[in-house]
């Protein structure tokens, strides 16, 4: 239970959106999870800060969530108070081959600047949905380019709420891991070193990638993006093609018919039946193949109770 003191202290902060048991299916691409106890939108770095000294201080459980799109909340919903970063927390700027990003920032509006720029390097992520945060949290990549290759320097708050700079060396990147999944801290801006480039070209690369995905992936569906970590020396879709696993379903969650490495909601699924599905398809892949396929998707939260 939040205290109301705490909720109050809060709404005293400006430039800060404070909801109460807010619906978090409204905001995860998969459209799955129960309510958070306190959901909160900055509307500045300075509001950011505050909500994180204050969380930190009250000792109340602060969980972040960008655009929602790697995430499956459960259906109890997540306890104390959950921050997404968003439009407010979103500009992007140039200074020469460098561009600034805040969090709340999307990777596809990024690309889109760094495009109109005449700067190249950031079309493999041009197709990958969520925000600039996220994309960092999890070292998102896609056609051999990750963040960890042009990022420079990101710009993160300490849970007491002060700020701190790490440059590429100190964000312990590697495959869909960096070093913000283990600190506590939280992203704020970052920086991506590019390379100059005709736009016309960058532009022609941005349209064949996003070509080849959305002939690939269940891009106009509901879905979290995808579900299992590439195994090395493998892929995850291969393996849950070659048991059988397109088009299983528990309740309203389905395998993607397109990718088998996709779950889509196509009728109202929970987050129960995303997971349970989840266990049916690993299971199938342990059986045939002797290994355990890896959660990409990260799962929130805590179950409905009874």
């Amino acid at each position: 239970m939040i205290a109301t003191e705490f909720v109050g202290a809060l709404e005293s902060i400006k430039h800060l959106e404070v909801r109460l048991n807010e619906p978090l299916c409204r905001h995860t691409s998969l459209g799955v999870g129960g309510p958070a106890d306190v959901f909160v939108l900055p509307g500045s770095l300075d509001a950011l800060c505050a909500v994180i000294e204050l969380t930190s201080a009250a000792e109340v459980p602060l969980c972040v969530l960008g655009e929602g799109t790697n995430v499956v909340v459960r259906d109890g919903g997540i306890r104390g108070v959950v921050l997404k970063l968003g439009r407010n927390l979103a500009a992007v700027s140039r200074e020469e081959n460098r561009v600034i990003a805040q969090a709340g920032a999307r990777l596809p509006s990024l690309c889109r600047k760094s495009c109109e720029w005449g700067l190249s390097g950031l079309e493999f992520a041009s197709g990958i949905p969520g925000s600039i945060g996220g994309a960092l949290v999890m070292n998102a990549g896609a056609y051999d380019g990750e963040m960890a290759h042009v990022v420079e320097w990101v710009t993160a708050i300490e849970r007491s709420g002060k700020q701190r700079t790490l440059h590429r060396d100190e964000l312990g990147m590697s495959y869909r891991r960096s070093v913000f999944q283990d600190n506590g801290m939280i992203i704020a801006c970052a920086a991506f070193l590019l390379t100059p480039c005709d736009h016309r070209t960058i532009r022609s690369r941005i349209y064949s990638m996003i070509e080849e995905r959305c002939g690939k992936q269940p891009v106009a569906r509901r879905s979290a993006g995808s579900m299992f970590k590439r195994p090395e020396g493998d892929y995850a879709g291969r393996l849950l093609e070659a048991v059988g696993a397109k088009g299983l379903s528990v309740g309203g969650a389905v395998i993607s018919e397109k990718h088998a490495n996709f779950i889509v909601n196509r009728d109202h699924a929970t987050a129960t039946d995303v997971l349970q599905l989840i266990t049916l398809v690993r299971q199938r892949v342990h059986e045939h193949f002797g290994l355990w396929l890896e959660t990409e998707v990260v799962t929130l939260g805590e179950d409905r109770k009874p």
